[in-house]
């Protein structure tokens, strides 16, 4: 009896060390097979072009000069963000970029670019600036009557390429203007923008095609707000003149210029 236990027990003891080392063994593999395979990587994928798309103010080369992309190194370690950060930081009229690695060997850059909505016109500086109060550049006469003008406020510390900065009793006229751009950006009105006065703590004035004057209070629900605008400006007709005002909570009230 005591023989059969034993040779169970060593039975067993066997069994284990060989499943032990099965396992050991596929471990083995596993590590063996991801070092062929980063190898694999490292020696193949490299980067032999580069490609940009999307881009309009800027040159391919302009922006190649400053995206850095080292040629010849390896496809899978090319840093996509340190890639997107420089070109964005480089030129302030980018405002995404999608690094693409299309293997084997082709880093594409899609650009995205500003679009130019208004200037902030302050006593001491005027600025071009896209619908999310980012500076694009400074404004020369030429710019400045070629978007609309944003009156009331004075600019801090402005830098191109930097988010629109003001002091703090004005944070939210400013955070107005740029939740109101956007919207209007977003329903298709702000090609007929003419001119925005923030001056006020407590409204935004727009004159939409140098006809219609519209009052809506700041920092409210502006997407609904211009959606109800949009519908207004259909109906008043494209020869109407006269004042749209929005202040209320539901009524709009439309007084036509006498």
């Amino acid at each position: 009896m005591a023989k059969k236990e034993k040779a169970n027990k060593t039975e067993k003891t066997v069994k284990y060390h060989r499943r032990r080392g099965g396992i050991l063994y596929a471990a083995v593999a596993v590590v063996l097979i991801a070092a062929s395979l980063v190898a694999a990587c490292t020696v193949f994928f490299r980067v032999e072009s580069v490609t940009v798309e999307g881009n309009e103010r800027y040159s391919t080369e302009e922006i190649l000069s400053v995206a850095s992309v080292e040629m010849g190194a390896n496809m899978i370690l090319t840093p996509s963000q340190q890639i997107a950060d420089a070109v964005t930081s480089a030129l302030p009229y980018v405002d995404q970029v999608e690094v693409q690695k299309r293997f084997p060997t082709t880093v594409n850059l899609v650009i995205t670019e500003c679009q130019p909505v208004a200037v902030i016109t302050g006593a001491a500086s005027a600025w071009v600036i896209d619908a999310k109060g980012k500076l694009l550049e400074q404004a020369d006469e030429t710019l400045a009557q070629t978007y609309p003008p944003v009156t009331g406020l004075e600019l801090l510390e402005p830098e191109q390429g930097a988010l629109a900065q003001t002091t703090l009793e004005n944070q939210d006229k400013l955070e107005g203007l740029v939740a109101f751009t956007t919207a209007l950006q977003s329903c298709g009105l702000m090609e007929g923008v003419t001119a925005i006065d923030i001056s006020s703590n407590t409204e935004i004035v727009m004159t939409y095609e140098d006809r219609l004057t519209v009052k809506v209070l700041n920092n409210v629900d502006f997407d609904r707000k211009l959606k109800a605008l949009k519908q207004v400006i259909a109906v008043v007709g494209e020869d109407a003149r006269g004042t749209i005002n929005m202040k209320g909570t539901d009524d709009i009230i439309y007084s036509p210029e006498s």
